[in-house]
């Protein structure tokens, strides 16, 4: 491996410009605020903060849709318990009754419905979450070789493009809505005006397969490294 160049006074005032926005960045107000100190280590945090972020979002965004979608069959279960095997209003018995108890008929019956209809759907939201949620947008790491999630020197030169890196970045990390946002389908169909209409390459076509991020296998492979061999 060649050395890498010695700062210059340029690439010094480029590198503390992109520290300032890097800084700017940084929450305001977080329990874990000794992450965010001025340290090799910061970027790393910061990384597998956002994809472990990402993955919440996507998992929350599909307990709800799995948790709407269910809602019939859940609403067919609380009013199954609604009423006993004998067909009577179901009443919960206490063994401590309180003496200006709430006798409105339908009070039982409506907290009940309530309780089994919710629980219910959101029991099948979460198992609908964790069928279809990808497991790939998860930080993997197998071969510890991943530059982002490595101790970051702020004013040591970027390396030279790579596809493994490039097709990384783009997998692993949602990208920004100005750049890629407006070639989302939802944004073409609603807004074709403005949508960008450019066709995405296949990174598959041009450098080896071994050369492309996986997600799902978790090895970054490197020209330096044959780090298959020792597997």
């Amino acid at each position: 491996m060649r050395p890498a160049p010695t700062p210059t006074a340029e690439m010094e005032v480029e590198y503390i410009d992109w520290l300032q926005e890097d800084f700017k960045s940084d929450p305001w107000l977080t329990y874990r605020f000794r992450k965010y100190t001025p340290n090799p280590k910061r970027i790393p945090w910061k990384n597998t903060r956002q994809i472990k972020r990402q993955y919440q979002y996507t998992f929350s965004v599909n307990w709800m849709v799995g948790t709407l979608l269910s809602w019939p069959v859940a609403a067919m279960i609380g009013r199954h318990f609604k009423t006993t095997k004998g067909g009577v209003p179901a009443v919960r018995l206490n063994r401590m009754v309180h003496d200006f108890p709430n006798v409105e008929p339908g009070r039982n019956a409506r907290n009940i419905f309530r309780w089994y209809s919710i629980l219910s759907a959101a029991i099948f939201g979460l198992a609908f979450a964790h069928c279809v949620t990808d497991n790939a947008q998860k930080s993997q790491n197998q071969w510890y070789a991943r530059p982002d999630l490595k101790p970051y020197a702020a004013m040591v030169k970027d390396p030279e493009f790579n596809h493994t890196h490039d097709t990384m970045i783009k997998t692993q990390y949602v990208p920004k809505f100005e750049k890629d946002g407006k070639r989302s389908p939802l944004y073409r169909y609603f807004m074709a005006r403005d949508a960008d209409f450019t066709i995405k390459e296949n990174p598959y076509q041009k450098v080896h397969p071994d050369d492309v991020w996986d997600p799902r296998k978790g090895h970054y492979s490197t020209y330096s490294n044959s780090f298959q061999q020792h597997h």
